[in-house]
Protein backbone atom coordinates (compact mmCIF):
# COMPACT_ATOMS: atom_id res chain seq x y z
CA UNK A 1 0.00 0.00 0.00
CA UNK A 2 1.56 3.57 -1.01
CA UNK A 3 2.74 5.22 2.23
CA UNK A 4 0.80 8.27 1.30
CA UNK A 5 -2.51 5.81 2.17
CA UNK A 6 -0.82 4.47 5.15
CA UNK A 7 -0.58 8.29 6.40
CA UNK A 8 -4.12 8.90 6.18
CA UNK A 9 -4.87 5.44 7.44
CA UNK A 10 -2.98 6.46 10.71
CA UNK A 11 -4.21 9.89 11.29
CA UNK A 12 -8.12 9.01 12.24
CA UNK A 13 -7.18 5.68 13.97
CA UNK A 14 -4.45 6.73 16.11
CA UNK A 15 -4.03 9.62 18.04
CA UNK A 16 -6.59 11.49 16.39
CA UNK A 17 -9.10 9.10 16.96
CA UNK A 18 -8.83 9.28 20.66
CA UNK A 19 -8.84 12.70 21.09
CA UNK A 20 -12.32 12.79 19.05
CA UNK A 21 -13.58 9.99 21.50
CA UNK A 22 -12.01 12.49 24.18
CA UNK A 23 -14.20 15.28 23.08
CA UNK A 24 -17.16 13.32 22.66
CA UNK A 25 -17.27 11.96 25.87
CA UNK A 26 -16.34 15.58 27.40
CA UNK A 27 -19.09 17.50 25.18
CA UNK A 28 -21.85 14.68 25.98
CA UNK A 29 -21.52 15.40 29.77
CA UNK A 30 -21.13 18.95 30.13
CA UNK A 31 -24.01 19.22 28.29
CA UNK A 32 -26.42 16.69 30.33
CA UNK A 33 -25.00 18.42 33.04
CA UNK A 34 -26.18 21.78 32.20
CA UNK A 35 -29.46 20.35 30.23
CA UNK A 36 -28.34 21.35 27.23
CA UNK A 37 -28.73 19.39 23.64
CA UNK A 38 -25.86 16.50 24.08
CA UNK A 39 -26.18 15.44 20.21
CA UNK A 40 -25.82 19.45 18.80
CA UNK A 41 -22.80 19.72 21.22
CA UNK A 42 -20.84 16.45 20.50
CA UNK A 43 -21.25 16.96 16.73
CA UNK A 44 -19.86 20.05 16.94
CA UNK A 45 -16.56 18.82 19.04
CA UNK A 46 -16.36 16.33 16.23
CA UNK A 47 -16.10 18.75 13.57
CA UNK A 48 -13.78 21.04 15.85
CA UNK A 49 -10.93 18.32 16.05
CA UNK A 50 -8.76 19.29 13.40
CA UNK A 51 -5.03 17.87 12.58
CA UNK A 52 -3.66 21.21 13.78
CA UNK A 53 -4.57 23.43 16.50
CA UNK A 54 -4.45 26.56 14.33
CA UNK A 55 -6.71 24.86 11.95
CA UNK A 56 -9.10 23.96 14.70
CA UNK A 57 -9.53 27.95 15.88
CA UNK A 58 -10.01 28.77 12.48
CA UNK A 59 -12.78 26.04 12.25
CA UNK A 60 -13.82 27.18 15.52
CA UNK A 61 -14.14 30.91 14.41
CA UNK A 62 -16.35 29.47 11.25
CA UNK A 63 -18.52 27.43 13.48
CA UNK A 64 -19.25 30.73 15.74
CA UNK A 65 -19.66 32.32 12.71
CA UNK A 66 -22.46 30.61 10.39
CA UNK A 67 -24.16 29.36 13.71
CA UNK A 68 -25.07 32.87 14.41
CA UNK A 69 -26.24 33.30 10.72
CA UNK A 70 -28.72 30.33 10.68
CA UNK A 71 -29.73 31.69 13.97
CA UNK A 72 -30.34 34.77 12.51
CA UNK A 73 -31.92 33.52 9.61
CA UNK A 74 -34.28 31.32 11.34
CA UNK A 75 -35.39 33.61 13.69
CA UNK A 76 -36.80 36.47 10.75
CA UNK A 77 -38.19 33.26 8.44
CA UNK A 78 -40.02 32.31 12.03
CA UNK A 79 -40.86 35.30 13.38
CA UNK A 80 -42.49 36.46 9.50
CA UNK A 81 -43.52 33.02 8.47
CA UNK A 82 -44.88 30.22 10.45
CA UNK A 83 -42.65 27.76 11.61
CA UNK A 84 -42.69 24.75 9.56
CA UNK A 85 -41.95 22.60 6.26
CA UNK A 86 -42.42 25.87 4.68
CA UNK A 87 -40.47 27.86 6.48
CA UNK A 88 -37.60 25.65 6.45
CA UNK A 89 -37.50 25.06 2.85
CA UNK A 90 -37.19 29.23 2.05
CA UNK A 91 -34.94 29.46 4.88
CA UNK A 92 -32.67 26.80 3.43
CA UNK A 93 -31.36 28.50 0.14
CA UNK A 94 -30.98 31.79 1.72
CA UNK A 95 -28.92 30.41 4.68
CA UNK A 96 -26.30 28.59 1.65
CA UNK A 97 -26.69 31.67 -0.30
CA UNK A 98 -25.50 33.70 2.59
CA UNK A 99 -22.84 31.61 4.15
CA UNK A 100 -21.06 30.83 0.43
CA UNK A 101 -21.80 34.82 -0.21
CA UNK A 102 -19.58 35.81 3.12
CA UNK A 103 -16.85 32.98 2.38
CA UNK A 104 -17.87 30.49 4.39
CA UNK A 105 -17.38 26.43 3.62
CA UNK A 106 -19.44 25.11 6.34
CA UNK A 107 -23.04 24.92 5.18
CA UNK A 108 -24.19 22.02 7.40
CA UNK A 109 -23.35 23.90 10.22
CA UNK A 110 -25.50 26.97 9.66
CA UNK A 111 -28.57 24.48 8.71
CA UNK A 112 -28.38 22.57 11.78
CA UNK A 113 -29.32 25.08 14.23
CA UNK A 114 -32.02 26.84 11.12
CA UNK A 115 -33.48 23.34 11.17
CA UNK A 116 -34.30 23.02 14.98
CA UNK A 117 -35.19 26.20 15.65
CA UNK A 118 -37.74 26.45 13.00
CA UNK A 119 -39.06 22.73 13.84
CA UNK A 120 -39.71 24.28 17.32
CA UNK A 121 -42.98 26.46 18.29
CA UNK A 122 -43.29 30.42 17.58
CA UNK A 123 -43.01 30.15 21.86
CA UNK A 124 -39.77 28.56 21.90
CA UNK A 125 -37.80 30.42 19.20
CA UNK A 126 -35.60 32.77 21.21
CA UNK A 127 -34.94 30.13 24.49
CA UNK A 128 -34.00 27.39 22.44
CA UNK A 129 -31.30 29.91 19.96
CA UNK A 130 -29.93 30.47 23.42
CA UNK A 131 -29.57 26.97 24.43
CA UNK A 132 -28.13 25.50 21.12
CA UNK A 133 -26.05 28.30 20.89
CA UNK A 134 -24.28 27.51 24.37
CA UNK A 135 -24.52 24.04 23.31
CA UNK A 136 -22.36 24.83 20.48
CA UNK A 137 -20.06 27.01 21.97
CA UNK A 138 -19.43 24.29 24.67
CA UNK A 139 -18.78 21.97 21.79
CA UNK A 140 -16.03 24.08 20.29
CA UNK A 141 -14.26 25.04 23.63
CA UNK A 142 -14.39 21.30 23.84
CA UNK A 143 -12.32 20.54 20.56
CA UNK A 144 -10.21 23.12 20.97
CA UNK A 145 -8.88 22.18 24.19
CA UNK A 146 -8.51 18.46 23.81
CA UNK A 147 -7.06 19.53 20.41
CA UNK A 148 -4.67 21.33 22.75
CA UNK A 149 -3.57 19.51 25.53
CA UNK A 150 -3.80 15.54 24.35
CA UNK A 151 -1.13 13.98 22.22
CA UNK A 152 -0.49 17.35 20.18
CA UNK A 153 1.23 15.71 16.82
CA UNK A 154 5.07 16.07 16.22
CA UNK A 155 4.65 16.57 12.55
CA UNK A 156 7.75 18.16 12.54
CA UNK A 157 9.79 14.93 13.51
CA UNK A 158 7.58 13.24 11.10
CA UNK A 159 8.25 15.67 8.44
CA UNK A 160 12.25 15.16 8.63
CA UNK A 161 11.97 11.37 8.65
CA UNK A 162 9.95 11.41 5.72
CA UNK A 163 12.20 14.07 4.25
CA UNK A 164 15.22 11.83 4.40
CA UNK A 165 13.35 8.76 3.20
CA UNK A 166 12.23 10.82 0.22
CA UNK A 167 15.98 12.09 -0.45
CA UNK A 168 17.04 8.22 -0.10
CA UNK A 169 15.10 6.97 -3.01
CA UNK A 170 14.54 9.92 -5.16
CA UNK A 171 18.18 10.31 -5.23
CA UNK A 172 19.45 6.82 -5.82
CA UNK A 173 16.81 7.02 -8.52
CA UNK A 174 17.98 10.06 -10.11
CA UNK A 175 21.72 8.63 -9.45
CA UNK A 176 20.80 4.99 -11.27
CA UNK A 177 18.84 6.04 -14.11
CA UNK A 178 22.28 8.35 -15.14
CA UNK A 179 24.57 5.59 -14.79
CA UNK A 180 21.96 3.29 -16.84
CA UNK A 181 22.11 6.13 -19.76
CA UNK A 182 26.16 5.67 -19.31
CA UNK A 183 26.59 2.19 -19.20
CA UNK A 184 23.66 1.27 -21.69
CA UNK A 185 21.12 -0.43 -19.32
CA UNK A 186 17.91 -0.35 -18.92
CA UNK A 187 15.91 0.03 -15.91
CA UNK A 188 12.93 -3.00 -15.83
CA UNK A 189 9.67 -0.73 -16.76
CA UNK A 190 8.29 -2.16 -13.59
CA UNK A 191 10.77 -1.61 -11.28
CA UNK A 192 11.13 1.95 -13.01
CA UNK A 193 7.25 2.60 -12.34
CA UNK A 194 7.21 1.15 -9.21
CA UNK A 195 9.95 3.71 -7.94
CA UNK A 196 8.57 6.55 -9.63
CA UNK A 197 5.21 5.58 -7.56
CA UNK A 198 7.18 5.73 -4.52
CA UNK A 199 8.95 8.67 -4.72
CA UNK A 200 5.24 10.72 -5.83
CA UNK A 201 4.03 9.53 -2.54
CA UNK A 202 6.35 10.29 -0.42
CA UNK A 203 6.60 14.05 -2.26
CA UNK A 204 3.14 14.21 -1.47
CA UNK A 205 3.77 12.90 2.22
CA UNK A 206 5.82 15.34 2.79
CA UNK A 207 3.92 18.38 1.57
CA UNK A 208 1.04 17.68 3.70
CA UNK A 209 3.82 17.37 6.65
CA UNK A 210 5.22 20.44 6.11
CA UNK A 211 1.63 22.23 5.89
CA UNK A 212 0.70 20.56 9.31
CA UNK A 213 4.10 21.81 10.96
CA UNK A 214 3.10 25.09 9.50
CA UNK A 215 -0.25 25.65 10.71
CA UNK A 216 0.96 23.94 13.89
CA UNK A 217 3.76 26.43 15.28
CA UNK A 218 4.37 29.04 12.15
CA UNK A 219 7.58 29.80 10.45
CA UNK A 220 8.50 32.91 13.03
CA UNK A 221 8.22 31.05 15.90
CA UNK A 222 9.79 28.10 14.95
CA UNK A 223 13.12 27.04 16.84
CA UNK A 224 14.82 25.78 13.55
CA UNK A 225 15.16 29.20 11.78
CA UNK A 226 17.12 27.83 8.96
CA UNK A 227 16.61 24.38 8.68
CA UNK A 228 12.98 25.42 8.38
CA UNK A 229 13.59 28.10 5.93
CA UNK A 230 15.03 25.35 3.60
CA UNK A 231 12.53 22.42 4.10
CA UNK A 232 10.02 23.70 1.18
CA UNK A 233 12.94 24.43 -1.24
CA UNK A 234 14.05 21.23 -0.23
CA UNK A 235 11.21 19.26 -1.50
CA UNK A 236 10.91 21.51 -4.57
CA UNK A 237 14.61 20.19 -5.23
CA UNK A 238 13.68 16.78 -4.65
CA UNK A 239 10.41 16.85 -7.00
CA UNK A 240 12.99 18.32 -9.77
CA UNK A 241 15.15 15.41 -9.25
CA UNK A 242 11.83 13.15 -9.68
CA UNK A 243 10.94 14.82 -12.92
CA UNK A 244 14.16 15.21 -14.51
CA UNK A 245 14.29 11.17 -13.52
CA UNK A 246 11.65 10.18 -16.45
CA UNK A 247 13.92 12.64 -18.79
CA UNK A 248 16.88 10.67 -17.87
CA UNK A 249 14.80 7.15 -18.62
CA UNK A 250 12.91 8.38 -21.71
CA UNK A 251 16.69 9.20 -23.38
CA UNK A 252 18.04 6.18 -22.32
CA UNK A 253 15.45 4.15 -23.84
CA UNK A 254 16.03 6.47 -27.19
CA UNK A 255 19.18 5.76 -27.28
CA UNK A 256 19.38 1.86 -26.77
CA UNK A 257 16.89 1.81 -29.57
CA UNK A 258 18.75 4.42 -31.79
CA UNK A 259 21.76 2.35 -30.88
CA UNK A 260 19.95 -1.25 -31.82
CA UNK A 261 18.47 0.02 -35.24
CA UNK A 262 22.10 0.53 -35.77
CA UNK A 263 23.46 -2.23 -35.21
CA UNK A 264 24.91 -1.45 -31.45
CA UNK A 265 28.01 0.45 -33.25
CA UNK A 266 31.32 0.48 -31.23
CA UNK A 267 31.86 3.69 -28.93
CA UNK A 268 35.12 5.78 -29.58
CA UNK A 269 37.54 6.73 -27.18
CA UNK A 270 36.18 10.48 -27.39
CA UNK A 271 32.94 9.42 -26.50
CA UNK A 272 34.08 7.41 -24.04
CA UNK A 273 35.77 10.11 -22.24
CA UNK A 274 32.59 12.09 -22.22
CA UNK A 275 30.51 9.24 -20.52
CA UNK A 276 33.78 9.14 -17.74
CA UNK A 277 33.02 13.00 -17.02
CA UNK A 278 29.22 12.03 -17.26
CA UNK A 279 30.13 9.19 -14.69
CA UNK A 280 32.32 11.64 -12.49
CA UNK A 281 29.46 14.23 -12.64
CA UNK A 282 27.28 11.44 -11.12
CA UNK A 283 29.31 10.66 -8.55
CA UNK A 284 29.94 14.14 -7.49
CA UNK A 285 26.20 14.42 -7.06
CA UNK A 286 25.79 11.54 -4.76
CA UNK A 287 28.56 12.97 -2.34
CA UNK A 288 27.22 17.07 -2.66
CA UNK A 289 23.67 15.03 -2.07
CA UNK A 290 25.04 12.74 1.40
CA UNK A 291 26.65 16.11 2.38
CA UNK A 292 23.70 18.26 2.33
CA UNK A 293 21.72 15.90 3.91
CA UNK A 294 24.06 15.72 6.90
CA UNK A 295 24.29 19.37 7.30
CA UNK A 296 20.66 19.83 7.08
CA UNK A 297 19.19 17.21 9.39
CA UNK A 298 22.06 16.21 11.12
CA UNK A 299 24.15 20.00 12.06
CA UNK A 300 27.27 19.25 10.42
CA UNK A 301 29.08 21.79 9.28
CA UNK A 302 28.67 22.68 5.57
CA UNK A 303 31.69 23.32 2.93
CA UNK A 304 31.50 26.27 0.24
CA UNK A 305 31.90 25.53 -3.11
CA UNK A 306 32.10 27.42 -5.82
CA UNK A 307 29.35 27.32 -8.50
CA UNK A 308 30.83 27.72 -11.77
CA UNK A 309 30.73 26.56 -15.03
CA UNK A 310 34.31 25.05 -15.16
CA UNK A 311 33.91 21.52 -15.83
CA UNK A 312 30.94 21.64 -17.75
CA UNK A 313 33.17 24.03 -19.64
CA UNK A 314 35.85 20.95 -20.24
CA UNK A 315 33.38 18.82 -20.75
CA UNK A 316 32.46 20.90 -23.62
CA UNK A 317 36.11 20.72 -25.36
CA UNK A 318 35.75 16.66 -25.03
CA UNK A 319 32.29 17.57 -27.01
CA UNK A 320 34.17 19.40 -29.44
CA UNK A 321 37.37 16.62 -30.01
CA UNK A 322 35.15 14.48 -30.39
CA UNK A 323 33.15 16.36 -33.12
CA UNK A 324 36.17 16.45 -35.46
CA UNK A 325 36.02 12.38 -35.43
CA UNK A 326 32.48 12.04 -36.04
CA UNK A 327 29.88 14.30 -37.70
CA UNK A 328 26.33 14.47 -39.79
CA UNK A 329 22.89 12.63 -38.28
CA UNK A 330 25.18 10.30 -35.66
CA UNK A 331 26.75 12.87 -34.19
CA UNK A 332 23.46 14.82 -33.64
CA UNK A 333 21.25 12.17 -32.04
CA UNK A 334 24.43 11.51 -29.70
CA UNK A 335 25.03 14.72 -28.63
CA UNK A 336 21.22 15.29 -28.21
CA UNK A 337 20.79 12.32 -26.15
CA UNK A 338 23.94 13.40 -24.05
CA UNK A 339 22.53 17.17 -23.81
CA UNK A 340 19.71 15.67 -21.94
CA UNK A 341 21.57 13.64 -19.40
CA UNK A 342 24.38 16.15 -19.14
CA UNK A 343 21.65 19.03 -18.32
CA UNK A 344 20.31 16.94 -15.72
CA UNK A 345 23.57 16.19 -13.64
CA UNK A 346 24.03 19.80 -14.04
CA UNK A 347 21.20 21.19 -12.52
CA UNK A 348 21.75 18.04 -9.06
CA UNK A 349 25.18 19.65 -8.88
CA UNK A 350 24.23 23.25 -8.81
CA UNK A 351 21.47 23.18 -6.51
CA UNK A 352 23.50 20.63 -4.07
CA UNK A 353 26.10 23.43 -4.01
CA UNK A 354 23.76 26.23 -3.62
CA UNK A 355 22.09 24.78 -0.69
CA UNK A 356 25.37 24.03 0.95
CA UNK A 357 26.60 27.52 0.39
CA UNK A 358 23.26 29.01 2.00
CA UNK A 359 23.95 26.73 5.53
CA UNK A 360 27.51 27.30 5.20
CA UNK A 361 26.53 31.35 5.36
CA UNK A 362 24.79 30.59 8.01
CA UNK A 363 25.62 28.32 10.41
CA UNK A 364 27.16 30.47 12.48
CA UNK A 365 25.34 33.38 12.58
CA UNK A 366 22.40 34.45 15.53
CA UNK A 367 18.73 33.51 14.69
CA UNK A 368 17.64 36.58 13.83
CA UNK A 369 21.09 37.40 11.41
CA UNK A 370 20.42 34.25 10.15
CA UNK A 371 16.64 34.49 9.10
CA UNK A 372 17.38 37.93 7.56
CA UNK A 373 19.67 36.62 5.52
CA UNK A 374 18.01 33.32 4.05
CA UNK A 375 14.61 35.51 3.26
CA UNK A 376 17.26 37.43 1.27
CA UNK A 377 19.03 34.78 -0.41
CA UNK A 378 16.44 32.72 -0.91
CA UNK A 379 14.13 35.04 -2.82
CA UNK A 380 16.97 36.34 -5.01
CA UNK A 381 17.84 33.10 -6.44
Amino acid sequence: MPRLKRLRLKMPFGARMMKTAVAVMLSVYLAQVFNLNAVVGAVTAIINVQPSLSRSLRNAIEQINVHILGVAVALVIGHLWAPGPLAMGLATPLVIWTVLKLGFGDVVMALVPMVIILSSPEEAFLSEALYRSLVIFLGLGVGLMVNALVAPPRYRDRLITGLQRLNDVTAEFFCNLADGFIQLRLMPDEEYRQRRHEVKNLLNESRLYLELWKEQLGENKTPYPWQDQLLERYIDFNSNLYHKCKDTYDTTVARIAWRKQLGDPPIGPEFQAILAMLQHANRDFERLNRELRQALFEGAPAKHYPVDDAYWQEMSEFIDLWHTKLTGAYYMHALMFLAVVANNLKFANRAAKEYLNIIHENQNLTRSEMRKNLDTGLDNR
